[in-house]
């Protein structure tokens, strides 16, 4: 029986993931799915190209949600907080959410891993990292051992964060940062490209450079209107 799968989101991070699912590239089953729906209010069109019906008009939201099994939120960048806020009310409209693991990631143990997880061709999760609720790990980014990673955390291609560092929710690491081991990254924080962090970051600070230092606070405010 095939199984419909919906997409909130549908910019360059949905086609990464339509891609990843109907070229079976993902570790789950995708002979019994198929990417019906995507929907997205800030576009008058899909950023890339699919046989799924789109639509940016909350009233056929409903419908959507009514005919779909499984859903994806594919919102990146320093969105990790709409993206778990999100997919917390897709939860209370009965939908599932799908792990889209790349067969090219690795992971120590799949009970670690948190549910709605993207985990992208070469991210690795080590030994005992967990990772958190509708975290993103991108192309080539590194979780060494130990490490807790929060809900709707963002790992940049090509971050790594060293061993037995805890990552609060809705954090972004950018490209290329690091973070050394041991240390605590609060809720919230970004940390720029390139960054180099020795130390301890506050809850919704910036920090960028090598090492890194405080740059700015900011917030992070999600409109969930439209599903009232």
């Amino acid at each position: 029986m095939i199984k419909n799968v919906f997409f909130w989101g549908a910019k360059y991070k949905a086609g990464i993931i339509y891609d990843l699912i109907i070229n079976d590239k993902i570790t789950e089953n995708t002979k019994n799915l198929s990417v019906k729906y995507l929907f997205d209010p800030n576009l008058e069109a899909p950023k890339f190209s699919s046989n799924a019906v789109f639509s940016n008009k909350k009233v056929q939201l409903n419908e959507f949600f009514k005919k779909s099994d499984y859903f994806v939120t594919c919102i990146g960048s320093e969105l990790g907080k709409a993206r778990y806020l999100i997919s917390k009310e897709l939860e209370k409209k009965k939908l599932k959410p799908l792990n889209v693991i790349s067969k090219h990631a690795y992971f120590d143990n799949r009970d670690f891993l948190g549910k709605g997880v993207q985990l992208l061709p070469g991210s690795i999760v080590h030994y005992r990292a967990t990772i958190g609720d509708y975290s993103i790990l991108n192309t080539g980014s590194i979780v060494e051992h130990d490490c807790i990673i929060g809900n709707g955390v963002h790992l940049m291609p090509g971050s790594v964060i060293g061993g037995n560092t805890k990552i609060g929710d809705y954090v972004t690491v950018g490209l290329n940062a690091t973070v050394m081991p041991k240390l605590e990254i609060e809720s919230g924080a970004f940390i720029g490209a390139g960054a180099v962090v020795t130390k301890n970051v506050k809850k919704n600070e910036v920090v960028i450079g090598n090492p890194a230092k405080f740059l700015k606070n900011i917030e992070h405010k999600v409109d969930l209107k439209i599903f009232e």
